[in-house]
């Protein structure tokens, strides 16, 4: 019952389990046993190779994790490649092969995915050699199609919109798919609140406030560490672009609304580095609604998305027993406070609404979950061909 096969193997030993149960017949046992054979012998399931590129502390080896935890649904963890020879923590954690070059990587092995958690700016370059690598492979192979399906690519895209263009230009060419990783949106807290924000007794929205502060420490930035120079580069590090983008991302999924008009003001007070480390961004969305976003990642407290939902084991949790929200999303009929859901209006029949009448509250919970896990579970789908990327390329420029 247990015995697996690929389809070749099964077309190869269906004949001969049938010519060896004739074989067999006056043996009523041995028949018996060839005969079940021929009936359980069945197909194994195509494992989904993925690979991981750039599997570091921070982002890289939650991914490899990731795609480990869900090999009973058929993902393989093919092999990692990372900038150093020396740098063998992955593969040897998860003992699989370890390159260092992206195209012999993709030109040696097997793979349908592909997750890039490298640094922003050497993104095109890598999705260059990931596709390069794939088409020779096709070729030595005489494959008829690209074995390479779908590549994840950690957000922001890329450091600039034409480098961003001309890497999803390069996938579209390829046949391939686009998963950028704006892994939030596969939180339980968002797609709750994207529930309640688009309902018909919530707005039309009127505005809405973000926060992230928190304080990054200076082991973080490693000054000595050349290799870690673009954490504090304007155009490669920041928190615009590492951490910020996050949230102006779920300001457009959660609200369904695109950005027109940004006005912004930028600090680089506290370091002292070529990149902001506080900022305030006020934006007006397509409808007329406005938002404002206060950010920092030089000043400690628990408003933020990481502290305030706890979705990432990495952050330890908050003091006290009180929600603590990160977004505030006001409505012309109700407001929600996120993540703690808290929602607030009037109640219909209670009076004219308005200052003179109380205000009711309602609170949702969700069943937590984390979400560089449920992205992974979409991009395995993604690179079989059954669902559209939640965020594509396009998207997210």
């Amino acid at each position: 019952q247990g015995v697996f096969c690929s389809s070749t193997c099964l077309r190869r030993l269906r004949p001969r389990i049938a010519q060896a149960s004739a074989d067999g017949a006056a043996n009523s046992s041995c028949h018996c046993v060839f005969r079940a054979l021929a009936w359980r012998v069945r197909p194994m399931a195509m494992a989904c190779r993925i690979a991981v590129v750039g599997a570091g502390p921070l982002v890289g080896m939650q991914h490899c994790q990731a795609v480990v935890a869900l090999r009973d649904a058929g993902a393989e963890l093919a092999c990692v490649c990372q900038r150093r020879p020396d740098d063998r923590v992955a593969a040897e954690r998860f003992e699989v092969p370890v390159y260092t070059d992206v195209e012999e990587m993709t030109r040696l092995q097997s793979l349908h995915g592909v997750v890039i958690a490298a640094p922003t700016h050497l993104h095109l370059p890598i999705v260059e050699k990931c596709l390069l690598g794939a088409r020779v492979r096709q070729e030595e192979l005489g494959e008829p199609v690209l074995a390479l399906k779908a590549l994840l690519v950690e957000k922001p895209i890329c450091e600039t919109l034409v480098a961003a263009m001309r890497l999803v230009q390069l996938a579209e060419e390829a046949g391939v798919e686009i998963l950028v990783g704006h892994q939030r949106r596969h939180s339980a807290f968002v797609r709750r609140a994207r529930e309640l924000v688009t309902r018909a007794d919530f707005g039309p929205l009127r505005g809405l406030s973000a926060e992230f502060s928190l304080l990054k420490p200076e082991s973080y930035f490693r000054r000595d560490d050349p290799r870690l120079a673009w954490r504090s580069q304007k155009g490669a590090g920041g928190p615009v672009l590492i951490n910020l983008i996050h949230d102006v991302d779920l300001l457009r999924f959660i609200t369904g609304h695109e950005v027109s008009t940004v006005f912004a003001s930028l600090s680089s007070s506290a370091r002292q580095d070529d990149v902001e480390d506080t900022g305030a961004v006020t934006v007006v969305l397509d409808h007329g609604a406005v938002g404002t976003f206060f950010f920092s990642d030089a000043a400690p407290s628990p408003w933020s998305y990481e502290f305030t939902t706890q979705e990432n084991a990495k952050y330890p949790p908050l003091p006290g027993s009180d929600p603590k929200d990160c977004y505030h999303f006001f409505g012309a009929q109700r407001s929600l406070a996120f993540p703690s859901l808290r929602r607030f209006g009037y109640r219909q029949g209670a009076g004219e609404a308005g200052w003179d009448t109380p205000l009711t509250g309602e609170e949702d919970c969700v069943r937590k979950q984390d979400p560089i896990a449920a992205q992974m579970e979409h991009f395995l789908r993604v690179c079989r061909r059954e669902e559209r990327p939640l965020c594509s390329g396009h998207d997210a420029m």
